[in-house]
Order: structure tokens, then sequence, then C-alpha cells
């Protein structure tokens, strides 16, 4: 699986439910597919997973996908659901995720982390756990919390538009990785210079070849 392509299927997982932004959507350490991202050759190479590994995750990938697929086709049906189209995806994301992570060893858990930041850079800075590592003070997490909030409604936005069938998937997913990189920008501009060597440092190493 190629990396833009990988990419574009994990900003799709951030960005499946165009349900209102209330209560519902959260920052969380895992800002993404965690399988998605593992499925990424440049990523499996790096962190040494052994065939049986990929197995499983792929399997993990298959049944993100089936399960997201039929949730967004219950919410378009019209039929009455207990949890909004947006919880239910964020639960089956939470799930999903922790299911990818158990493949792993503890060290490839720990270099999964540094290439997570590594790939999806200063927007991980909307993950309380890096937060914390940074040390951002109670000022900055607002900030960063009020730039996660305003892409959240760009991302509802940009979904309404491509369901109204004004703009086709693939603007939609040119529009939402254009704004990843701005929001990534803002986000950078909080920070403390010593912040951001630290974040630096939580990245490691560059990915190895092969």
């Amino acid at each position: 699986m190629s990396l833009l392509k990988s990419l574009s299927l994990l900003t799709l997982a951030l960005t499946l439910a165009a349900a209102p932004l209330q209560a519902t959507t959260r920052a969380v350490d895992y800002p993404g597919s965690v399988a998605i991202l593992l499925g990424v050759e440049g990523v499996r190479g790096d962190l040494g997973l052994d065939a049986k590994q990929k197995s499983r995750l792929n399997a993990i990938r298959k049944e993100l996908r089936t399960n997201a697929r039929a949730i967004v086709n219950a919410a378009q049906s019209g039929r009455k659901q207990e949890l909004t189209t947006d919880q239910r995806l964020f639960s089956l994301i939470d799930r999903n995720n922790a299911e990818a992570l158990a493949v792993l060893t503890p060290a490839q858990v720990d270099r999964f982390h540094e290439v997570q930041n590594r790939i999806l850079g200063y927007t991980m800075l909307v993950s309380p756990k890096v937060q914390k590592q940074l040390g951002l003070t109670a000022a900055q997490v607002r900030q960063v919390e009020a730039i996660r909030v305003r892409g959240l409604e760009f991302v509802a936005h940009a979904n309404r538009l491509f369901e109204d069938g004004e703009i086709p998937n693939r603007k939609r997913l040119e529009l939402l990785r254009n704004y990843r990189i701005e929001q990534a920008a803002q986000i950078k501009a909080v920070l403390t210079n010593p912040q951001i060597k630290a974040f630096s440092k939580l990245c490691g190493k560059p990915l190895k070849a092969g």
C-alpha cells in the first residue's frame, strides 16, 4: 500500500462521521486508524513485523472498513440508532486501534508511537499524552483544542459538500490533506522552541528502508 493512499485512508478514518460535532468528538492519543497506518509498507518494515502479525493486521484493517461502511450505510438509510453515527464510528475506531496495538510487541508499540508522531506531525499535539510529554500549559492546551475543533468543523463542511454532490471524493481528500498541513502549522505556532525540539525527539529516527 503506498504512503499517499494510506494517508488518504488514514484521513478518512478521522473523518467518516459527518454528524453535528458536539460532545461525541474528543481528543485521543491515536487520532486515526492504527491498523491503516500499520498497513504502510515502510512502517511495517521499520517495525519488523513478521508474517503472522501482518496477516492479523490485514484482517483487523478489513474489519474496520467493513464495519465502518455498515455504520455509514445504516446512517444513510435513515434507520433510528441508539447512538449517533459519530459515536458509533469513534467507538469502532477505538476498539479497532486496541486490537491492532495488541498485535505488536512492547518494543514495536514504543516505535509505533514515534512513527505516528513523525507521520502525523504537529497534528499529534491533539493527543493528551503528547501534550503532557511536552509540558503544554493550560493556555496552550486551550489553543490547541480550539484549533482541533475548527478542524472538525472544516471536516464536517467538506463531508457535507461531498455528500451533497458538490465535490467529488478526490477533491474532498485533497481539501482534507491540505487542511491537515495548515492545521499542523497552526499548532506548531502555539509551541515554544524547546517544545518543538522536544517533539522532534518524540518522533525518533527516520523510518528504516525495507
